[in-house]
């Protein structure tokens, strides 16, 4: 069942997704699958753990977000099938753990890690790791059975990648983590994938208003064909203006994840308001606020891992979603490339020209 693949390695931090066809993938385990990627998005997060952002263990073969075919499964196996369209997901929920019977699978205490699956794949004698678990920048992956959720024959593979991650983290922060209500009004600071689906989970809740901040004139137009009403680039009035008799905003999303822009949410929020950071932030970038106005203020806030999704529930919302056009993905399709692409297409998505690469193995 071992199979030699092609696939994008990242060899060292900072170093190039270097497309190889000699990347050996292992057997599938009694409780895993091997999906065959028809399409795999390359979301903000892999270019920076491919920097070296946030400490993966390198070489790895990226990618987390994904959807395809099952071509083989384990023995054990009894949830999926050979044959079987799935969407995989980077948290695969035990089910059984303290956080899963609480409800909040997103943070399984059991969800494995990239250094967990071993040698999952290799480059000659070189043991190269399965990056978050999943390694979708691969023509192959093995993955845990329990990260695949079933993807309809309707869906095409390139809309189903969209839904393992971009997606589900915007639309869930904004929908489940944030609980926006009916007439609420809610900012939310960066207009990248993740930001534009907080702005659609946002519009779907049914917010009354929504605000923008991104400083790319491009992004803020798409921002508001989505369903901002308000746009601006960092430092503009508009948003603030268009609420400042009410104090604030009830809510504000931050999908950028850095300190100034995690104050610049709560410094927008009305008293008693939300905040939720959702934007993937590093371990030394510190926030500061004082004892006396986290007491004064009233405001919440959280974090979104995950967009706070249960990923068994969410696609199938998403997807229904999808097929009703409430929630518009076409705009996050602009750029499909084949996999011996990759190195330009991300280059591209680094200069923020592309709110998504779309890989085709």
């Amino acid at each position: 069942m071992s199979a030699t693949m092609r696939a994008a390695v990242v060899f060292e931090p900072g170093g190039p997704f270097t497309v190889r066809d000699d990347v050996v993938r292992r057997d599938p385990g009694p409780d895993e699958a091997v999906v065959r990627i028809r399409a795999a998005g390359l979301c903000h997060t892999d270019l920076s753990l491919a920097r070296g952002d946030f400490g993966q263990p390198l070489p790895a073969v990226l990618g987390h977000e994904g959807a395809g075919e099952v071509i083989a499964v384990g023995a054990d196996v009894t949830d999926v099938r050979v044959g079987d369209r799935v969407v995989l997901s980077w948290v695969p929920a035990c089910g059984h753990c303290s956080a899963c019977r609480a409800g909040q699978p997103y943070i399984c205490r059991n969800r494995p890690r990239s250094a967990d699956q071993g040698a999952a794949l290799s480059v000659g004698d070189t043991p190269v790791v399965a990056g978050m678990g999943t390694a979708t920048l691969a023509t192959e992956t093995v993955v845990p059975a329990r990260s695949l959720m079933p993807l309809p024959d309707d869906v095409p593979f390139e809309v189903g990648a969209l839904l393992g991650c971009a997606v589900p983290t915007g639309f869930g922060a904004a929908v489940d983590t944030a609980g926006v209500r009916p007439g609420e009004t809610v900012l939310v600071i960066g207009a990248g994938a993740v930001g534009l689906n907080a702005v659609q989970g946002a519009r779907i809740a049914g917010a009354s208003l929504i605000a923008v901040v991104d400083p790319d004139p491009a992004r803020r137009r798409l921002a508001e064909s989505l369903g901002s009403i308000v746009t601006a680039a960092p430092g503009e009035r508009g948003p603030s203006t268009a609420v400042e008799t009410g104090g604030g905003f009830d809510v504000a999303i931050d999908a950028v994840g850095v300190s100034g822009t995690i104050r610049s949410a709560w410094d927008a929020t009305r008293r008693g308001g939300r905040v939720v950071v959702v934007g993937a932030g590093r371990a030394d970038d510190m926030v500061s606020f004082s004892a006396q106005e986290l007491f004064h203020e009233a405001k919440s806030i959280t974090g979104s891992f995950y967009g706070s999704s249960d990923m068994r529930v969410q696609v199938p919302r998403m997807t229904e979603l999808w097929r009703t056009g409430q929630l518009r993905l076409d705009a996050f399709l602009e750029r499909v490339v084949p996999l011996e692409g990759l190195e330009a297409a991300a280059a591209e998505q680094r200069a923020g020209q592309v709110l998504r690469v779309i890989v085709t193995p």
